[in-house]
C-alpha cells in the first residue's frame, strides 16, 4: 500500500466516482439512494448488484463481490491493485507516480523487459533474413504473389525465418540473451531427446504481433512449402503474451479513432484490408474470438463488423462467437456495442475479394453487413432450406428459437419471433414464448452452476483472508511461537477475528466522524481509538490501517477502508459486510455531536471493561504474591487503574 502515495489513492477514489466507473460496464437504475443492475461477475436475471454513491462502493448480494472503484476495476479488467490505480488514473486525469517495486516484482519486471527486447531483436533478425539477397528469395516471391509492396511489408514488419533449427538461437545468444530468456519468449522449443533449444519458426513468412502500445510480444508464421501442415504456427502464451487478450494490428487500427472496428480471421486478410484503406481492421490470433477481445474492442469503438471464413469451420466459429458475445453482453449490460456480421460474396476471403474486385466493392460489403439478429434469422433459414424440398420447418424452428433465446434485448428477441412466425405460419407470441422458455432453462442451468461456484469462491475467500493478509501485522506474535533450534515443528499463528458489538460500533462511529476525530476541541487526543482498545487481531489490524491512512482534513473514506475490509473477517464473516451495516447506522446520526457522543460512549465503556479485566488479574497476583515487593507493585497498579476507571466514568457521565 505504501508504494503509491496515499494522497494519490484518495484522489482517484474521489474523482473516480463509483457510479461512473461501474456505469461503463453495467446498466444501472436508481432505486432509493442506490443504483441497481445485473452483476457482471455472475449470471443473473434479477438485479442484485448495488452501487452506493454516498459511500462510493459497490456490492453484489448474489455473489458477494464488493468494494470501491479500484476493486471493481481489478475484478472486471483482471488487473493488479497498482495496475488498477494506474488504469483509473489515466481515465480520470490523476497522475500516478512510479512505485518502488519489491525485489521479486523488480526482477520480474526486468525479465519482462529483457524478453520484449529479445522479441524485438528476433523481429530485426527475421526482417534482415527476408531482405537477404539469397536467404529471403522464397519469402519475397510469396509476398510478390500476394501483391504486398515494400511499404506494406515494412509497415507490418514482415520477415522470414530461415529453414534452420538454430539460426535465431545463435543470433540471440550472440546478442547476450540467455536460454532461460529465449524459452520465456515463446519462440523456441526444447527437444525432448537432447534437451536443447531449437527455433520454433523455420522456413516461414513471419508476422510480428504487437500489443496495443506497439511492443512486439509474439509472432505468427506461415509456411512457404507446398502441402506443409500446419499452414500457420503461432507463438504460444508466454511471459509477455496471452493470445486471448490481444488482436493483430490493433496498434495500427486504434490510431484511426474510428467508431467501427472490422474483425477478420487471418493476418493476410488484415494486411490486405489495411493496404486497401480499411485501416480500422484487426484479426483474431489463431483462436476463437474471446470475451476479453470483445471488451478490448469496446474500448476503441461502438460497432464491430465481423468477417468469418465461408467454409464450414468458419461458419461454426461464427455461431460460437455470436453466442459467447451475446452472453457476455447480457452480463456487462453497460457495455454498449453494436455487432454486425458481414459476408464476402462467392465464399471468398477479404484478401482475395479485394484483389479481384477492388476496395470500393469491398466497402459495399462492409456497408451491407447484417446486425447480429438479422444474421441469425438469415442463417437459420439458409441452413435449413433446400431448393427442391423448400424449408425444413422443424429444423428451422429449433435453430431460430435457440438463436432467439440468446438475445439479451427483449425487443430484438421479439422482432426475431415475429419474422420467424411468418416462416413457420405460427402466432408470434407462441414463437416468443418458446424462445423465452429456452432462455430461462439455460439461465436455470447456468444459475445453478454459478451458485455452486459462488459458494465455493466465498468459502475459499474466507479461508484465505486472515491467513494471508494478517500475518505481516503480527510478525512478532508469529515469531514468538517459532520453535527453538531443536528441530521441533513451528506452530502456525492463528489469527483471532472476534469482536464485540461495542467494538464494531466504536470503529463504525470513528469512521463516520471523519476529520472530527482529529479535532482536539471535539475529541481529546487521549480519546482517539487505539488498536489495544480491541480484543481481536482483525480489529487491531483494521484500526492500525485506519490510523495509518487517516487524514486530518478529510478523515478516511469508507471506499478507502473497503480495501482493508476485504482482507479480513470479523466473527467469521467478511469484514465489509459487518462494517457496512454498522457504518450505515452511524452515518444516519442527526449530527456530528451525536456521533461523537456515541463514539466516546462506546470507547469509555470498552476501556472500563478492559480495566475490569486487568484488575481481576492484578487482584489475583496480589493475593498470591510471593514477596512483599510483588504485592506492593500490584497494589500500585490497582490504584492507578482505579483512578483511570473513575476518570472514564466521570467522562461517560458528562456525555
Amino acid at each position: 500500500m505504501g508504494l503509491i502515495p496515499e494522497s494519490v489513492i484518495e484522489e482517484i477514489l474521489l474523482k473516480a466516482d463509483i457510479e461512473s466507473v461501474v456505469g461503463r460496464y453495467v446498466s444501472l437504475n436508481r432505486k432509493g439512494g442506490n443504483m441497481w443492475g445485473l452483476c457482471p461477475f455472475h449470471h443473473e436475471k434479477t438485479a442484485s448488484f448495488s452501487v452506493n454513491p454516498s459511500k462510493n462502493i459497490y456490492k453484489c448480494f448474489g455473489c458477494g463481490k464488493g468494494g470501491n472503484a479500484i476493486n471493481f476495476i481489478m475484478e472486471i479488467e483482471h488487473l493488479s491493485y497498482p495496475e488498477s490505480i494506474r488504469f483509473l488514473g489515466s481515465l480520470y486525469g490523476v497522475e500516478v507516480p512510479d512505485a518502488r517495486e519489491e525485489a521479486g516484482q523488480e526482477e520480474r519486471k526486468e525479465k519482462t523487459k529483457r524478453v520484449k527486447n529479445l522479441l524485438t531483436e528476433a523481429a530485426k533478425f527475421y526482417y534482415l533474413q527476408f531482405n537477404d539477397p539469397e536467404t529471403g528469395v522464397p519469402a519475397r516471391k510469396y509476398a510478390q504473389e500476394r501483391a504486398l509492396d515494400k511499404q506494406t511489408l515494412d509497415h507490418f514488419g514482415i520477415g522470414y525465418s530461415p529453414d534452420s533449427w538454430d539460426a535465431l538461437r545463435n543470433y540471440l545468444a550472440g546478442k547476450g540473451y540467455t536460454e532461460d530468456e529465449m524459452e520465456c519468449s515463446g519462440i523456441f522449443k526444447r527437444s525432448e531427446k537432447t534437451g536443447k533449444l531449437f527455433d520454433l519458426f523455420r522456413g516461414r513468412l513471419m508476422f510480428p504481433i504487437f500489443d496495443s502500445f506497439g511492443n512486439i510480444i509474439a509472432f505468427g508464421g506461415r509456411t512457404l512449402k507446398k502441402g506443409e501442415l500446419p499452414k500457420y504456427i503461432n507463438s504460444p502464451d508466454s511471459l509477455v503474451y496471452n493470445k486471448q487478450n490481444h488482436l493483430y494490428a490493433l496498434n495500427f487500427a486504434k490510431k484511426e479513432q474510428s467508431k467501427q472496428l472490422i474483425v477478420v480471421e487471418g493476418y493476410m486478410d488484415a494486411i490486405a484490408m489495411h493496404k486497401a484503406g480499411f485501416r480500422n481492421t484487426v484479426a483474431a490470433l489463431g483462436t476463437s474470438f474471446t470475451d476479453s477481445q470483445l471488451k478490448t474492442c469496446a474500448r476503441f469503438c461502438e460497432e464491430i463488423v465481423f468477417f468469418f471464413d465461408a467454409d464450414g469451420a468458419g461458419q461454426k466459429a461464427a455461431i460460437r462467437a455470436i453466442k459467447m458475445m451475446l452472453a457476455y453482453l447480457s452480463k456487462l449490460s453497460g457495455l454498449k456495442i453494436r455487432i454486425k456480421i458481414a459476408k464476402v460474396p462467392d465464399g471468398k476471403d477479404p484478401d482475395e475479394f479485394i484483389r479481384e474486385k477492388g476496395a470500393d466493392k469491398f466497402a459495399e460489403v462492409v456497408k451491407n453487413a447484417l446486425y447480429v439478429e438479422e444474421y441469425l434469422l438469415e442463417r437459420a433459414y439458409n441452413d435449413n432450406y433446400d431448393e427442391e424440398k423448400g424449408i425444413d420447418k422443424g429444423r428451422y424452428q429449433d435453430d431460430i428459437c435457440l438463436y432467439g433465446s440468446w438475445m439479451p434485448d427483449d425487443i430484438k428477441r421479439s422482432t426475431m419471433a415475429n419474422e420467424a412466425a411468418k416462416v413457420l405460419g405460427a402466432i408470434p407470441g407462441a414463437v416468443l414464448n418458446r424462445m423465452n422458455s429456452l432462455a430461462e432453462n439455460e439461465d436455470a442451468r447456468e444459475n445453478l452452476n454459478n451458485a455452486r461456484e459462488i459458494a465455493r469462491q466465498k468459502a475459499e475467500d474466507l479461508k484465505n483472508r486472515n491467513a494471508v493478509n494478517m500475518q505481516p501485522e503480527y510478525e512478532e506474535d508469529a515469531r514468538s511461537q517459532e520453535a527453538e533450534p531443536s528441530g521441533e515443528p513451528v506452530s502456525t499463528y492463528t489469527v483471532v477475528d472476534t469482536a464485540s458489538d461495542d467494538e464494531i460500533k466504536l470503529f463504525a462511529y470513528a469512521l463516520s466522524l471523519g476529520p472530527v476525530l482529529a479535532d482536539q476541541k471535539q475529541v481529546a487526543l487521549e480519546d482517539v481509538l487505539r488498536p489495544d482498545d480491541f480484543s481481536g487481531d482483525s480489529m487491531k489490524a483494521l484500526v492500525k490501517s485506519f490510523l495509518s491512512v487517516f487524514d486530518a482534513k478529510n478523515g478516511v473514506s469508507y471506499a478507502r477502508m473497503s480495501d482493508f475490509f476485504s482482507r479480513v473477517t470479523i466473527n467469521g464473516m467478511p469484514a465489509e459486510d459487518v462494517m457496512f451495516n454498522e457504518c450505515t447506522k452511524a452515518d444516519s446520526a442527526p449530527d456530528f455531536n451525536v456521533k461523537r457522543d456515541y463514539y466516546l460512549g462506546y470507547l469509555y465503556k470498552i476501556r472500563i471493561n478492559r480495566v475490569n479485566e486487568i484488575e481481576e488479574s492484578l487482584i489475583s497476583q496480589r493475593m498470591y504474591a510471593s514477596t512483599p515487593e510483588d504485592r506492593q507493585s500490584a497494589e500500585e497498579k490497582l490504584t492507578k487503574l482505579s483512578d483511570y476507571k473513575e476518570k472514564m466514568r466521570k467522562k461517560m457521565g458528562e456525555l
